[in-house]
């Protein structure tokens, strides 16, 4: 069974850790990774794709949009314009996400900004644990924000964003009941997508077209990798937890030059 990922160039997601440690690297040449509805389960921003059988796509690790924001808070992906048309939120919804992650953001500045005198790998560490605490305190902030439905709905495209990244979370290893050896294996996995996004980010920056084709490389290389790295039941149940697929656009097609807010 295999698992369908939407990745997009976005920032890095909530519990996308891992990525501001790594360096760009030369971009994926070839793979597996799917073009969002080539494989059954990648669709366009709003709802186009089936619900997935064996699994869910997810946004790849970690360096996210190409190349410009240097803030150090994980993303907000409801900022996304495609992700903002999916829930289907109000302006007076958007504007109290934004103050409520403004907030948020006042009282983890100092603790992001101590991340700059760690070494790579204890950096990474931290932030990993730094953004799952953020995460879980601006889902308590903006529980009564969302409704129901998009609160639901918004857990499950973190997850998907964050693609090899949400499965360092020791929750969502729990659900997937991960192996010690599979645990092992994720940081080499989010090294690699982080150096692959970073490279086309860089790419992108000068040359969009070839950015676009650089991307769809590493979508095709990520997808491969994503499925084998999950069994058939732990795709199953990857793709309970994450709900329908999600394509996220990559944030260098965005013409007007802005970036999510993060």
């Amino acid at each position: 069974m295999r698992v369908q990922l939407i990745l997009s160039s976005g920032c890095a997601l909530v519990l996308a850790a891992a990525a501001t440690a790594q360096t760009s690297t030369a971009p994926a040449q070839t793979g597996n990774k799917a073009q969002p509805a080539q494989t059954g389960n990648q669709t366009q921003p709003a709802q186009t794709g089936a619900q997935p059988q064996t699994g869910a796509q997810a946004r790849p690790g970690q360096t996210g949009a190409p190349a410009q924001s240097t803030s150090p808070f994980p993303n907000s992906l409801y900022q996304m314009s495609d992700v903002s048309r999916a829930l289907n939120l109000t302006p007076d919804q958007v504007n109290r996400l934004n103050q409520t992650s403004e907030q948020l953001q006042s009282r983890y500045r100092d603790q992001y900004n101590q991340l700059n005198s760690l070494n790579a790998n204890e950096r990474a560490a931290k932030m990993a644990e730094l953004n799952r605490s953020y995460y879980a305190d601006w889902t308590k902030g903006t529980s009564n924000i969302f409704n129901d439905t998009q609160a639901s709905r918004y857990q499950q495209l973190q997850l998907q964003y964050g693609g090899f990244n949400s499965l360092s979370d020791p929750n969502v290893q729990r659900q997937l009941n991960l192996t010690q050896d599979q645990m092992k294996n994720l940081s080499q996995l989010n090294d690699w997508s982080s150096q692959q996004m970073a490279e086309i980010n860089r790419q992108a920056a000068a040359d969009r077209d070839r950015g676009m084709q650089l991307y769809r490389d590493y979508q095709t290389q990520y997808q491969d990798r994503f499925n084998r790295f999950l069994t058939p039941e732990q795709q199953r149940t990857w793709g309970t937890m994450t709900g329908q697929p999600f394509s996220f656009q990559p944030s260098f097609t965005n013409t007007t030059g802005t970036q999510p807010r993060r």
